[in-house]
């Protein structure tokens, strides 16, 4: 028995010797206490890590600062600023070692280097990692899994990546950016993926279905939405539903009792406000809804608001003047508790509860033309817009959809003459082979005269600026191979309504446009929450295919034309 105690007193008297020999052993991995904090999340900005770094006296703890200032450059997306403070980088221990190859594969993944994001991971030995490192690492890798368009292995990362998370925010971000993926999957893909035994899949992909089967009728999809919740109450997106979609689990459809309608019916702008309005009332035809008209000539958008609020009115479409959309804007609690469809959009548009904005815009039209060059399989397009802020406004838009597309900026330029158009692809790499131009009929007939000339096979597009009624058939043969976007009622000349309004406008196509406009603004209203609530939703109208962007803006997909032997004809999506 004293042996027994003996070897007790010895084993205490062991431990702490143990312990100290462990924790010298463990200072060759993380050095100093500080340099642990690579194995946890890294919550503050850039800009906080560099101040440290110039703060802190401590060489080892310089170069952890450095690491954790590269991660925040990355979440940022500042990856030349990521790349030129890893280039600093000094000696470093084992623990700072494995956290610089865990952002060498990210910055690789985020410039698309794929092959090279996928080589430094297989160098990395998981079971030094940490909860919060392995996060990084299966985000590298679903990163790499998204470029190849791979979106079922990039969502199974994904999941690898929700288990070793524990920030409630960085969950909830995952769940989204799972989500986006599944939404962004071909369905056939969806339908012939196979769940492997993996739960967390298997869920996944019944969520995308029941969206899939049910985005026509979103009354059916709210209960679809339920009925997943019920039936998977311990998955990761049941507890934080994704944020897409939690409007819809409470989604009503939309039921107008009376709608006010906006529109300068006298005055200078009534042959505006008239076109539009018959589009509208056409569009509503035999509908029991009472509509209401005030007249934004001659009352303020004030004193339209009051009356429309002393009417009883619920729903308003318009104002169409940018002014009186501005106002609201400002003062968006003029019209709390009112869904409101505006007809115009301004560059300060932004969210409001219960607000739309829908308008025939030119920045639409770019955006649809980035896509279809891009599904053209042009790479590298010169976008030539004139000289002034609606160019600037123009070229912005389309350079947003080609990041979206092509992970880099668009080659916009800017003219004040025609003929400088030509420079433009000689600025440029021989590969240059499209232009997208904002040009009126005139101009765009002149840059491809100067292009023939020099460049004869360059693809030209443009937008429905150059579509006029004015234009002759020698015109037409002139642009030949010429592309150009509008609203698809353009296709229907042979229809009786087309002839109706053709003749009432007199062939008129800006006219004939706002007609469109307004018949799709009754379509709209009546689809409102559809419209606001439930994310993928379309419609397909006069002006275009309809769906709701950011802010709820209104996006219209647009049907492209092409000027052959002559002849205007649609473009075979």
């Amino acid at each position: 028995m004293a042996i027994l105690l003996q070897g007790v007193g010895f084993k205490k008297r062991l431990i702490p010797i143990l312990l100290s020999v462990a924790l010298a052993g463990c200072s060759n991995l993380f050095g100093s206490s500080f340099t642990e904090t690579l194995q946890r999340d890294a919550n503050a900005s850039s800009e906080f890590y560099m101040n440290k770094l110039e703060q802190t006296p401590s060489i080892e703890d310089k170069e952890t600062y450095k690491l954790l200032a590269a991660r925040a450059f990355i979440t940022e997306n500042k990856i030349a600023q990521s790349e030129a403070i890893l280039s600093e980088l000094g000696e470093l221990n084992d623990a700072q070692k494995l956290d610089r190859l865990l952002i060498e594969g990210r910055l690789s993944a985020a410039k698309g280097a794929n092959d090279v994001a996928e080589s430094q991971l297989r160098l990395i030995d998981l079971n030094k990692l940490s909860a919060s490192q392995k996060s990084r690492y299966y985000e590298t890798q679903a990163t790499v899994f998204e470029n190849r368009k791979d979106v079922i292995e990039a969502v199974k990362s994904r999941i690898k990546m929700y288990e070793n998370l524990s920030d409630v925010q960085r969950r909830q971000d995952n769940i989204d950016k799972t989500w986006a993926l599944l939404r962004s999957a071909n369905t056939g893909v969806i339908n012939n993926t196979s769940d492997e035994g993996n739960v967390a899949l298997g869920g996944w992909l019944t969520l995308i279905k029941a969206y899939n089967d049910n985005i026509r009728q979103p009354v059916q999809l709210s209960q679809a939405l339920q009925q997943w919740k019920s039936a998977y109450p311990n998955h990761a997106a049941a507890t934080l539903f994704p944020k897409e979609l939690q409007s819809l689990l409470d989604f009503q459809q939309t039921n107008l009792v009376q709608i006010g309608l906006i529109l300068p019916v006298s005055g200078d702008g009534q042959i505006l406000g008239n076109t539009i309005l018959s589009g509208f009332n056409d569009a509503k035809g035999n509908s029991t809804i009472p509509v209401q008209i005030f007249d934004s000539s001659t009352y303020s958008i004030d004193e339209i608001i009051a009356q429309a609020k002393q009417s009883g009115v619920k729903a308003l479409v318009g104002p169409l003047l940018k002014q009186n959309v501005e106002a609201i804007i400002n003062n968006p609690a003029s019209v709390q508790g009112i869904d409101v469809l505006a007809l115009n959009a301004t560059p300060n548009v932004r969210a409001i509860n219960q607000m739309c904005y829908y308008g025939l815009s030119p920045e639409d039209e770019a955006e649809s033309a980035a896509t279809k060059m891009w599904n053209d399989g042009v790479r590298n397009p010169v976008v030539a817009m004139p000289q002034n802020e609606l160019g600037q406004r123009v070229g912005n838009a389309f350079n947003v959809r080609w990041q979206q597309l092509a992970s880099t900026d668009a080659n916009i330029r800017y003219y004040n003459l025609t003929a400088d158009v030509p420079y433009f692809f000689q600025e440029n790499a021989s590969n240059t082979t499209a232009l997208y131009a904002l040009a009126n009929p005139d101009e765009l007939a002149e840059m491809k005269g100067y292009l023939a000339n020099s460049l004869p096979n360059v693809k030209i597009y443009a937008s429905s600026r150059t579509n006029t009624a004015n234009n002759s058939s020698e015109y037409a043969i002139q642009m030949e191979g010429v592309q150009f976007s509008d609203i698809p009622f353009f296709k229907e000349s042979t229809s009786a309504q087309y002839q109706k309004v053709a003749s009432s406008t007199g062939s008129e196509y800006q006219l004939m446009r706002l007609y469109a406009m307004g018949a799709d603004a009754w379509l709209l209203i009546n689809h409102f929450n559809e419209l606001r609530q439930v994310p993928g939703y379309q419609l397909s109208g006069l002006t275009g295919i309809l769906s709701a962007g950011s802010n709820c803006n209104v996006e219209r997909d647009m049907t492209w034309f092409q000027y052959q032997n002559g002849q205007v004809v649609p473009v075979a999506n």
